[in-house]
């Protein structure tokens, strides 16, 4: 299904799809300006539980005002599927710097994490929310003449109040989401805003080494490194950066929340601190220019570009989406439909942050998502989200680390149908959308057109691909999000609008 309206919020174009909904480009119906809205898909919306957490928690979230978190600007309801409007900016994310160029440069490394951090202690100080999904790719930044003008903290679709049970949405965990999860997040604790301080050490890391900490090729891999392996030594991935850095990193990433720094601000300092012999203030920084698609790519959970032509270099991307790409599964079928759930589960909030003012003429959907911009753009680090540089002593040996006490449960989540796996009493109700408990991740509903998906808190998701007939790629559809199996092959495909505006098996 196709719109050209919604909601009185006229296309312009489409931004993504996943499980989750699809996400537009769409101008204002009475203002001069550009929002990224998302609509969720009905299978969703029309659960009374979701619906009733979504406004809740959307109205929450709407009374965060801090120049370094996307705006949520407004909610509805749209032909009986729930959607959401937030700021939007043209520009890249922190993610995508990393991928092109490799480690960057400590100036501009540290003012992402700066600006990042700000955001987050903001959160917690004013509502006691947390993010919960704190990576490099979440990190916008908005250039204006060349220099960075703000950094943003996207995707707080899966923030919560602290002690809350329920959230608005769990985004589908993947290897690239994982690398940055905090050990109590994987064990299922409440958590508060040293969770947020753990995701931002390991995206620290991450920018400033041009890799993350724990680098697992599977989640099971990735959590067991979370809750037992100390993080490995700056110098040892990146030895151009100072000594000082092992002890910031070895607290920031300590396994018990207790034992790292109690804000994100107190971290920045530190980070500075060991940094200082390195930060140039008045460095011009030449940001990766991203070649870009000339045509929306097939799957749509994300617009990002590919690796093209030398020739090429004088484009760069449109940042469209905070979500990592999902890599295929051929596992086992259990293990297959949870994989292929979590590929196209991933929710956009705060997908883009508009900071031009100016409206784009409106345009079909299938428009080209190609920005022409000047070549070799360059930023320059402002000081308005920096923390004042702060003396530090003489690092002290980087001290042990001790593993969280784990079980094999913990290491592995069960990728079975057995009920045995439950706790007595733990059962949640199966209903798409509703959340299950740890205990059932994994577990296919008794009808079998569910699966609860693992993150800290699961909830039911779709797996029909299983009893839907094999399609062939690239034929009509009719359910955004649906997956199904390419005929002739073991890979999977989702129903997503296409270039061309009809909904089409061709995603990923």
């Amino acid at each position: 299904m196709s719109f050209a309206e919604i909601a009185g919020y006229r296309i312009v174009r489409q931004l993504g799809a996943g499980g989750m909904g699809q996400v537009f480009l769409v101008q204002h119906p009475r203002l001069p300006r550009q929002d990224a809205l998302k609509l969720l898909d009905a299978g969703v919306s029309r659960n009374d539980d979701f619906k009733v957490r979504f406004q809740r928690e959307a109205d929450l979230l709407a009374q965060l005002s801090h120049p370094n978190i996307v705006t949520l600007h407004d909610r509805g309801e749209f032909e009986d599927r729930l959607w959401i409007t937030m700021e939007y900016v043209a520009g890249t994310d922190a993610g995508e710097l990393v991928k092109v160029g490799g480690a960057l440069d400590p100036t501009l490394g540290l003012e992402l994490v700066a600006g990042a951090g700000a955001a987050l202690d903001y959160a917690w100080r004013k509502q006691r929310i947390t993010h919960r999904d704190v990576k490099p790719a979440n990190i916008l930044l908005g250039v204006d003449g060349g220099e960075l003008e703000v950094v943003k903290l996207a995707d707080f679709g899966i923030a919560k109040a602290a002690g809350e049970s329920t959230s608005l949405t769990s985004t589908g965990i993947t290897v690239g989401t994982m690398q940055y999860i905090s050990p109590e997040a994987i064990e299922g604790e409440d958590l508060d805003n040293r969770a947020d301080i753990y995701s931002l050490g390991c995206t620290a890391f991450h920018l400033l080494t041009g890799r993350p900490p724990y680098t697992g090729k599977s989640i099971t891999a990735l959590m067991s490194a979370h809750l037992t392996q100390a993080p490995p030594s700056v110098r040892e991935v990146a030895p151009q950066l100072p000594d000082g850095l092992d002890t910031v990193f070895a607290k920031v990433l300590a396994k018990a929340p207790e034992d790292r720094y109690q804000s994100s601000g107190e971290f920045v300092a530190a980070l500075r601190g060991a940094l200082d012999g390195q930060l140039d203030d008045s460095l011009a920084i030449a940001v990766p220019v991203v070649p870009s698609r000339q045509t929306a790519p097939d799957v749509v959970t994300e617009l990002r570009a590919e690796p093209g032509p030398a020739g090429d270099a004088g484009a760069t991307h449109l940042r469209a989406a905070a979500a990592e790409r999902a890599t295929r599964s051929r596992a086992v079928p259990i293990l297959a439909a949870v994989v292929a759930v979590l590929a196209v589960a991933a929710t956009v909030l705060g997908v883009a942050v508009s900071r031009s003012g100016g409206a784009e003429e409106p345009a079909a959907v299938t428009s080209s998502t190609t920005t022409n911009v000047p070549p070799a753009p360059v930023i320059r680090p402002s000081s308005a989200s920096a923390p004042s540089p702060v003396s530090v002593s003489t690092p002290a040996p980087i001290p042990t680390v001790t593993a969280r006490p784990t079980t094999a449960a913990t290491l592995a989540p069960t990728m079975t149908t057995s009920v045995n796996k439950n706790v007595p009493g733990s059962s949640s109700p199966q209903i798409e959308g509703s959340y299950c408990y740890p205990s059932e991740y994994g577990k296919v509903s008794d009808d079998g057109k569910l699966v609860c998906v693992p993150l800290g808190e699961g909830f039911w998701r779709d797996r029909t691909n299983e009893s839907r007939p094999a399609v062939r790629y690239g034929s009509p559809c009719t359910e955004p999000g649906a997956r199904a199996r390419i005929a002739g092959t073991d890979e999977l495909t989702t129903c997503i609008l296409n270039t061309g505006g009809v909904l089409t098996w061709g995603g990923q």
